[in-house]
Formats: structure tokens, C-alpha cells, sequence
């Protein structure tokens, strides 16, 4: 039995993920900006699981340092896996994120068996990350996530509020008739049109059919109000660490 902690260090949060033999069997959640008590709390479950490894993937580098550190001082093994690292992706950049890297590589074991996959991340960015079916990285796109872009316009503006987001709080309409759901329905279906415009013009680009898998906390909030999603696998880049720490240990094994 393989008893593996996967580690996600986001932006907003960090997501500790306990995996026995390939099932998720645990997942907790801890804010970014306090890596000491994620590592302590990591380190806690990690022992009681008995598990043979920890894999980190961030792209918050502070925060990764801080974790590291500490389980150095606790004597606790961890590998990160970064984007020079792994051997699934091929033809990637040295600055694109790992957790896009992971996003694909589950996308593809997991929901793509014969084709091409579209994984959009809907977090405190959204991103699209396109791979082909023989894992080859084909390209991808970034803008603001949608809990910022309220933030943002609220921020940049003298009058309007700054709407913490959520569907049963206000009706989505493209004719609202106040300045709150405005604002909501206003970034919101934005939102959703950024999304059907990236994935079009990436299907026209391509000339091929691609499976479309959505992750990210905003990912089932969006779901209802799209077509254009196949799958939404919320834990996708939490199987994607755990993927390619396996195809690693897997590499050791072999040596």
C-alpha cells in the first residue's frame, strides 16, 4: 500500500490532499498566507497516515519556502515537483505554472483517453491550459480570476461596493435594475463569456475536437451557466501532484 500526502500551494489557499494507493481519501484546506500551521498540520496527518512521501506543488515561493524549511527542521521527507522536473508534459516554458502542468496531466489520465484536453482553472486567476492527447503542451491563456475582478472593480472605482460574490445572493441577469446586481450579474456572465470565447477560438486553432474540464473554486458556481464544460473535477490538480509524483517514484524504482 502507497500512502502519499499531495500539497497544492495556491494563491488563496493551500489544499493537503491524503492519497492511499492512488484514491483520494482526505482533503483539508489552509490559508496561504499562514504556511507554518499548513506544514505542522501536513507533518500531523502525514505521520498518522504513515505515508512514504510528501509532494509539493506552489506558485506562491515564500510560502513553499517556509513549508520546506519546516519540514526540514522535522526531519520529514517532501518532494516538490516542478515544471523542469517532470517527464508527462513535454514542450512546456520555464515560467508556466506547475499547477497548470498537474491540471493536464490528470486531464488526461483521468478524463481524456483518445484526445486532446482544454482544462480551465477557475481560481484567483483563470487560466486555460491545452495539451494534446500524447501530452505535448499546445498552449494556454491567464486573466484575472473572478472573485478579483469584483475586487478589482471596487478597488479602481470612487462608488461602487465590493460584492463578495455568490449566486443565492443575487439573480444573474443581463438586465438587472440596480447597481449590486449590475455589478453581479455584470462580471459574473463576463465572466462566463471570456471562457466560451477562449475555448471557441482555441477548437478553431486546433482544428480538432477537445474534451473541456473545468477545476477551481469557482468552477461548480460557473458550471450551471455554461455549456461548454464536459467534466468539472475539483480535485483535478490534487490528482495531477499525485500523478506525477508516482510517475517519479515509479523512475527511482526502475534505477
Amino acid at each position: 500500500m502507497t500512502t502519499r500526502v499531495a500539497v497544492n500551494i495556491g494563491n488563496s489557499r493551500i489544499t493537503c490532499g491524503i492519497f492511499v494507493d492512488s484514491q483520494l481519501i482526505d482533503l483539508t484546506h489552509h490559508i496561504s498566507s499562514n504556511a507554518d500551521k499548513a506544514a505542522a498540520d501536513i507533518v500531523q496527518r502525514a505521520s498518522a497516515m504513515r505515508a512514504q512521501e510528501i509532494a509539493i506543488c506552489s506558485v506562491v515561493p515564500i510560502a513553499t519556502r517556509h513549508m520546506l524549511e519546516y519540514f526540514k527542521n522535522h526531519k520529514v521527507q517532501a518532494r516538490q515537483i516542478k515544471t523542469d522536473n517532470q517527464n508527462i508534459i513535454t514542450g512546456v516554458y520555464d515560467t508556466l505554472g506547475v499547477d497548470r502542468i498537474a491540471n493536464v496531466v490528470a486531464a488526461l489520465k483521468i478524463h481524456v483517453p483518445s484526445e486532446a484536453a482544454i482544462v480551465l482553472d477557475l481560481g484567483t486567476a483563470t487560466t486555460l491550459t491545452a495539451v494534446a492527447q500524447s501530452g505535448e503542451f499546445l498552449g494556454g491563456l491567464i486573466t484575472l480570476g473572478l472573485g478579483r475582478t469584483y475586487a478589482a472593480l471596487h478597488e479602481t472605482t470612487a462608488q461602487l461596493p465590493n460584492l463578495q460574490f455568490d449566486t443565492t445572493d443575487h439573480e444573474i441577469t443581463p438586465l438587472a435594475n440596480n447597481t449590486a446586481g449590475a455589478i453581479a450579474s455584470g462580471c459574473f456572465l463576463g465572466h462566463v463569456g471570456i471562457i466560451e470565447n477562449w475555448v471557441k477560438a482555441v477548437r478553431q486553432k486546433l482544428n480538432s475536437d477537445c474534451t473541456v474540464i473545468a477545476t477551481g473554486g469557482y468552477a461548480n458556481l460557473i458550471a450551471p451557466y455554461t455549456d461548454i464544460f464536459d467534466h468539472v473535477d475539483s480535485n483535478l490538480t490534487m490528482y495531477g501532484i499525485n500523478l506525477i509524483a508516482e510517475e517519479a517514484m515509479d523512475l527511482v524504482d526502475q534505477d
